[in-house]
């Protein structure tokens, strides 16, 4: 399975969690070969904080079934075999704004 930073996937939750969708916030120099990928999880309870969430709607390139909202906030890396599936990809326009949204979380 091809992991691209903007990818939509599908990853276990950890401790038995069910399975949610996170878009990959890593950079493509590491995705191929390191052991852990680091992403963002997303939620369908809309209305955090906004400038550090991006809400994303279904569209066919990213293969969501409802509203979401990026959490940014909950930025973590995870092992690479947590990821189930690849379901679709973030836009670049939505990808600029979660970049722009993580630089702001992280002083960057």
């Amino acid at each position: 399975m091809e992991i691209s930073h903007g990818a939509i996937v599908l990853a276990d939750g950890p401790a038995g969690e069910p399975q949610r969708p996170c878009v990959v916030v890593q950079s493509d120099l590491f995705n191929a070969t390191h052991a852990t990928i680091t992403v963002c999880p997303l939620t369908n309870v809309i209305g955090g904080e906004a400038l550090f969430r991006v809400v994303m709607s279904p569209r066919e390139h990213n293969g969501l079934t409802a509203e979401c909202e990026v959490q940014i906030d909950r930025i973590s890396s995870i092992a690479r075999e947590r990821i189930t599936q690849v379901i679709g990809h973030a836009s670049p326009t939505r990808m600029e704004q979660i970049d722009q949204a993580l630089r702001r979380w992280l002083m960057l």
